[in-house]
């Protein structure tokens, strides 16, 4: 096994970081339909003085979209800084899974969860989309860090607070951790409660203050209201765990292992934020990242105590490491070849709307539609979404958060390119489309092959 303090070790994690970021540097220079697009308008909003939840719909947090106003402040609409956020937090993440196994554990543990958590299916794919997750886990294990490994209650608190105010997502692990604390070490308890809920609660009132009951309404009444999808969720939740299989399997092989104790923390904040999010009424595969962490974890140290349970051969033992070494050096490069072929392939029709939305309307027209393309062409081509209603999934009307009969009427009037997709998002709509084809006249279509059909209408 690897000795402690060895320097190769933290070459050999060096080693990873740098492979990890030639994987994902195809996604980082490539923009793309999605969620994270809706995160950099709302950037750009703030950036110019206005403020979520008053002045435009935000379902979540504010920390996340405050930090991308920075940065859109700082380098405008630049799509390698704004994707740097994510990736620099999953790396920052990964090194504080090193360091927590490395220094509770040992070396051998450190390197095995960087591997299992950096080259995870998962985790390589969502580096470079800005969902806000990616930096809710960095504050999240930072806070871990310090906790276990440092015994500095009051400045977990503060990174658990931030966590918090990233993603409510994170708060399933803290206030497990909080629990634990409190049944274990409870004069650690106050210090740690303290810095947490005085953070997290005293940014939760200044915004109720400002925004009024629509800070509780999106950030918090609107999860709740959301649709039930029982069948996507359970297709969603399987394909996490096929696609990052040996991530699982080593997690959950710590069923072997006799002395649990120093991973029993970890054990329960991983099962009972798996288990939370089999109730969760809509379920996204990037959810499951704030669980790698601490699946890693327990998977390096359980392999390694498997490891010194068994008293055989070097022999047997060099077979059974090239054998293990080969399956995973299998399952990464089809993993990469995949993000190569599909993940990180650039959005093939995406310069062809920027031209055709410049060529067909003027600075005075506004863009309206699909959440997942207009706030990107908006960006692209320097026009505005009309309203500042830029988050228009599906989830938002038919939750009764937002009225789509009186968005759709606001819009009256007001010189627009709407756009859609065809079979998914708006279009779900029959108000939508009465809408369409009463005050609007279909410009253009066009194909994506892996996006699908995107329909372009110029209303008056």
């Amino acid at each position: 096994m690897l000795k402690d303090g060895n320097k190769f070790v933290y070459i050999l994690f060096f080693i990873f970081l740098i492979l990890f970021a030639l994987i994902t540097s195809k996604g980082l220079v490539k923009a793309s339909p999605g969620d994270e697009n809706v995160y950099f308008y709302m950037g750009k909003l703030i950036s110019e003085g206005k403020l979520p939840y008053k002045d435009f719909f935000y379902a979540h947090p504010p920390l996340h979209i405050y930090l991308i106003s920075i940065i859109y402040g700082i380098f405008g609409f630049n799509i390698i800084a704004l994707k740097l956020v994510p990736l620099i937090s999953i790396l920052v993440t990964s090194f504080f899974v090193f360091k927590i196994s490395k220094e509770k554990f040992g070396s051998a543990e450190a390197v095995i969860s960087s591997l299992l958590f950096l080259f995870s299916y998962s985790v390589m794919f969502n580096s470079v989309f800005d969902f806000g997750v990616n930096l809710a886990v960095m504050f999240l294990m930072m806070g871990v860090y310090l906790l276990y490994n440092r015994n500095s209650s009051y400045a977990a608190g503060i990174f658990f607070a931030l966590a918090g105010l990233t993603r409510l997502l994170a708060l399933i692990p803290i206030f497990v951790i909080l629990i634990f604390v409190l049944l274990s070490r409870k004069e650690r308890f106050f210090k740690l409660s303290t810095a947490f809920l005085g953070i997290f609660l005293f940014f939760n009132v200044v915004f109720m203050l400002i925004a009024g009951s629509n800070y509780i309404e999106f950030v918090y009444k609107y999860h709740l209201q959301k649709s039930l999808g029982l069948e996507q969720n359970f297709r969603e939740y399987s394909d996490i765990v096929k696609l990052n299989w040996i991530l699982f399997v080593a997690a959950f092989s710590f069923i072997f292992v006799k002395n649990k104790k120093p991973i029993n923390i970890f054990i329960i904040i991983s099962a009972v934020y798996l288990l939370f999010l089999l109730i969760l009424k809509k379920l996204f595969g990037f959810y499951f990242i704030i669980a790698f962490p601490f699946l890693a974890i327990i998977g390096s140290y359980s392999l390694v105590e498997i490891y010194k349970k068994f008293n055989i051969s070097k022999k047997i033992m060099l077979a059974i490491l090239s054998i293990i070494t080969i399956m995973f050096l299998w399952n990464l490069a089809s993993d990469v070849l995949f993000l190569e072929k599909v993940g990180f392939v650039a959005f093939d029709r995406g310069a062809d709307l920027i031209e055709y939305i410049k060529s067909h309307s003027d600075q005075n027209t506004q863009l309206f539609g699909d959440e997942s393309i207009v706030p990107l062409l908006a960006l692209s081509s320097g026009r505005n979404i009309a309203l500042d209603f830029i988050d228009t999934n599906n989830e938002i009307f038919i939750s009764g958060i937002k009225n789509i009969n009186e968005i759709l009427n606001n819009l009256k009037g007001k010189a627009t390119l709407f756009v859609i997709r065809s079979s998914q998002g708006l279009s779900y709509f029959a108000e939508v489309r009465d809408f369409l084809n009463s005050n609007c006249e279909l410009l253009s279509t066009f194909h994506d092959k892996i996006e699908g059909d995107f329909l372009i209408y110029k209303c008056k």
